[in-house]
């Protein structure tokens, strides 16, 4: 048989635990995890609560999927019989020691799925009277995939321009270039192939393959750098004949913030049979989301090739392209 002392006792713990229960405050956690107990403070980055087992805990935001603070339990206080003194509750500057919940940690970059990419950019200015017309054209295309061994980039450039009514510029440059990555290592090997075609030079077309190592100096955001450095050759179709050439190459990717970005781009070919000769292409491209999803730029860019070595033709040996246009990723 229960004596009534001890009987009134758990009926009065029972009750005392439901009421507390009934009015703790709740934290609601990403994936449907609940905390109960007594939020002591709250700031833009984190919520901190009394828990009747864990203790004071810190809870970042990025943790909280919702909060739900009970009503205060004011009759519990006015329940105090007289002449008893009252328990002074905990206070949040209280020296508890805080457990803290931080936020999750970045996911892991997805691994790259070998599916192609590609962009397509164009280019286009121009007027024209009675007596002469003027005429500025650009169109560039790129294909791109990547996997965890490999990466390959494809891309094709074209400019014409007429001035007083004449053809000033008339230039197809094709660059593919297959880069193989290594596992757990920044080094990298690379084959790349390129063709160019210029009406207004002497040589009219080139073509060049090259092979050597590649350097990921920086990765990921928001800035990378890759470097490569080969030797090769190229071959001039009228003069019938092949060039070997060292090449050195970077890749400077800004990402200035989550709608820009500046591309820089270098290729140097020293002449082995001519030292102190060099051809040089360098390149700065600058890309603005224009739609809300990023497929679509707006583009502006400058390239210039110099060649050291100017024939008796009197060709010119330093060839500035500047240029704006829309980009369309796809």
């Amino acid at each position: 048989m229960i004596h009534r002392p001890i009987f009134a006792s758990l009926v009065a713990a029972v009750l005392a635990c439901s009421v507390t229960i009934a009015h703790a405050d709740e934290i609601r956690l990403v994936g449907g995890d609940v905390l109960r107990g007594n939020i002591v403070s709250e700031s833009e980055t984190a919520v901190t609560i009394d828990h009747a087992a864990l203790g004071r805990i810190e809870v970042s935001r990025e943790r909280i999927e919702s909060v739900v603070k009970s009503a205060p339990a004011a009759a519990a206080q006015e329940s105090t019989p007289a002449g008893e003194a009252a328990v002074a509750q905990p206070t949040a500057e209280s020296t508890v020691p805080v457990a803290v919940l931080p936020a999750p940690a970045p996911p892991p970059p997805a691994v790259p799925d070998g599916s192609w990419k590609f962009s397509l950019s164009l280019g286009f200015t121009g007027s024209e009277n009675e007596s002469q017309s003027n005429w500025d054209f650009r169109a560039a295309a790129s294909a791109k995939r990547e996997t965890v061994d490999d990466r390959t980039t494809l891309s094709a450039e074209y400019y014409f321009k007429t001035a007083n009514s004449e053809n000033t510029d008339n230039n197809l440059l094709l660059v593919g270039l297959q880069e193989f990555l290594f596992k757990d290592s920044k080094w990298e090997a690379f084959v790349q192939g390129t063709y160019q075609y210029d009406e207004f030079q002497s040589w009219e077309q080139r073509a060049g393959i090259y092979a050597g190592p590649g350097y990921r100096l920086f990765e990921g955001e928001p800035l990378s750098l890759r470097l490569r450095a080969g030797a090769g050759a190229s071959y001039e179709f009228e003069d019938s004949e092949w060039t070997p050439e060292l090449l050195f190459g970077d890749e400077l990717v800004w990402k200035i913030d989550d709608r820009s970005k500046l591309v820089q781009g270098l290729d140097l070919y020293p002449d082995l049979n001519e030292i102190g000769e060099f051809r040089l292409i360098v390149r700065l491209d600058y890309e603005i989301a224009l739609s809300p999803s990023g497929d679509l730029k707006g583009t502006a860019g400058i390239r210039n090739e110099y060649d050291s070595f100017i024939p008796p033709t009197g060709d010119n040996s330093n060839d500035l392209k500047v240029y704006a246009g829309i980009k369309v990723d796809f």
